[in-house]
């Protein structure tokens, strides 16, 4: 698969940082707001160009006009595919949220990154803390795995022989910080993690860098 558009992760992102859900309206004009900032600048003809190729994807639906002081604008809507999509790429950017460090998904994640292959028996011997229900643990974090392994094939697979009866799991590819999708559907941010590169003439100097 080729490489996104470089303008689809900056829209996406400014999307997720600002729209609320799939009823809230907006225009072009205020994605192209939202999506400027002290290093990106984001014409109006930009975001209008980004929002023809999410309307592609199905992430945005145009829906009417509204008529203002400025004239007629057109009205956009995030459909609810598009939501997952802005969040999945808000994640990606370096300035994005983190996972929590604390859910097991998380933990269990970086586990299987540092060890590459592994059991739900062994990660629960690390993960579960005393008094726990071990064995509802390991069918826990053997659901999850055996998620990943259906629902992420890219990143996790069941390995070809068992360890001691035990199905292990392998890491075939590293997708970053989050978590594999563990549901049919789900995006990732590994899906948006690579874009074109953004053209000098959209690009800012950061402010002090002596750049004219």
């Amino acid at each position: 698969m080729g490489k996104l558009k470089w303008y689809i992760v900056p829209a996406l992102a400014a999307l997720a940082r600002n729209v609320k859900g799939s009823a809230q309206a907006f225009t072009p004009v205020e994605l192209s707001a939202w999506a400027t900032s002290e290093r990106l600048e984001f014409p109006c003809g930009m975001a209008a160009a980004a929002l023809g190729t999410l309307k592609n994807h199905g992430y945005v639906r145009p829906e009417g006009m509204r008529r203002n002081k400025l004239g007629v604008v057109n009205r956009w809507f995030v459909t609810p595919l598009g939501l997952q999509a802005a969040q999945a790429a808000l994640r990606a950017t370096p300035a994005g949220p983190a996972p929590d460090t604390k859910a097991l998904a998380t933990c269990l994640w970086n586990l299987l990154r540092i060890r590459k292959r592994i059991t739900a028996a062994e990660a629960a011997q690390t993960l579960v803390d005393a008094g726990d229900a071990f064995d509802a643990q390991v069918r826990r974090i053997g659901t999850l795995l055996a998620a990943w392994a259906r629902h992420a094939p890219k990143a996790v697979a069941v390995a070809q022989k068992r360890e001691a009866g035990r199905i292990r799991y392998v890491l075939v590819q590293d997708v970053g910080r989050w978590p594999p999708p563990s549901r049919a559907g789900q995006l990732h941010p590994s899906d948006f993690a690579h874009a074109e590169e953004i053209p000098a003439m959209y690009r800012k100097a950061p402010e002090g860098s002596g750049t004219p």
